[in-house]
């Protein structure tokens, strides 16, 4: 019992629970905004295209663990989502064999539930787990220990995931590019502060990070003018002619960045924020809930 319990809690460390709930949020957002355009979507398509994003979020996450060893032997845990100092490849709990079926079995569960689910959301789920997974944390790419890049690279990856849940629902048309945008930044935005958190050990084993290049303070004065960039964009969106699950997201989004914002700076005490993840993560778990209930009420009727 014991030894299952020990394999239960290693996986569930892989599988990085509370970062899904963020990453699992645009493919939903992305399903609802669809939503009034369809005439509707198989219950079983809907519950293929969530069997692929959890496979290729697995995926993703443990690449990413599997290559930050050195880093996260040396985190003190502090204002994650959960320990990685312990995660088992830093303990040595996973083997190579284990390694590689894991990889296996997750990377193809992604790409056969996708397929299940339709052609459209496939192309454009598999490439949120080629840049989240691959070019993100694969050491022959490795964009998590790149200026600029690590950033950017997290940002696309939920644009790509969002176009992923539009497509599910209407394969014949395309979400509007403005809120995109925002959401390009609002994720880029919402990423810093992690950068930031990591830079002390990011910069003991050598990685090149925007927080090890520009300091953890710059990242944190750089959310400032990207809140600002936010405004922009979301009065473009709230007076046009978009649908009203983007609306309702970048209307509570805005505000919510710039309270964050101002909180991370507030909580910053070199080398350090000292915020609770939780304040992130349940706002908008709940959000999540309302978007998945509508778009299945519709979809689903």
């Amino acid at each position: 019992m014991e030894e299952f319990r020990r394999r239960v809690r290693k996986y569930l460390i892989l599988f990085r629970l509370k970062t899904l709930m963020i990453y699992v949020f645009p493919l939903t957002l992305g399903l609802a905004a669809a939503a009034d355009k369809s005439s509707g979507v198989p219950g079983w398509r809907i519950a293929c295209a969530y069997l692929g994003f959890l496979a290729g979020s697995f995926f993703s996450s443990t690449l990413n663990f599997y290559a930050d060893v050195e880093a996260d032997r040396i985190h003190n845990d502090m204002y994650k989502d959960q320990p990685i100092s312990i995660q088992p490849f830093a303990t040595g709990e996973m083997g190579k064999l284990e390694t590689a079926l894991l990889f296996a079995v997750t990377g193809l569960a992604s790409v056969g539930f996708s397929v299940l689910a339709g052609w459209w959301f496939a192309v454009f789920m598999l490439a949120g787990v080629v840049v989240l997974g691959i070019l993100y944390s694969h050491p022959w790419f490795r964009f998590k220990e790149l200026p600029v890049l690590d950033v950017v690279t997290n940002a696309a990856g939920a644009v790509v995931i969002l176009i992923a849940g539009w497509k599910l629902v209407s394969p014949d048309t395309w979400p509007p590019v403005l809120p995109l945008v925002f959401g390009f930044i609002f994720s880029g935005t919402l990423y810093l502060p992690s950068v930031a958190n990591d830079v002390p050990f990011d910069e003991s084993v050598g990685f090149k990070t925007s927080g090890v290049v520009f300091g953890a303070k710059r990242l944190l004065d750089a959310m400032i003018p990207l809140c600002a960039l936010m405004a922009v964009v979301a009065a473009l969106v709230l007076a046009g002619p978009f649908e009203w699950q983007f609306k309702l997201f970048i209307a509570m989004a805005l505000p919510g960045a710039c309270v964050f914002t101002w909180g991370m700076r507030l909580l910053f005490k070199p080398p350090h924020i000292r915020f609770n993840t939780g304040l992130l993560i349940y706002p908008i778990s709940g959000l999540l809930v309302f978007y998945f209930v509508y778009a299945l009420s519709k979809l689903l009727a």
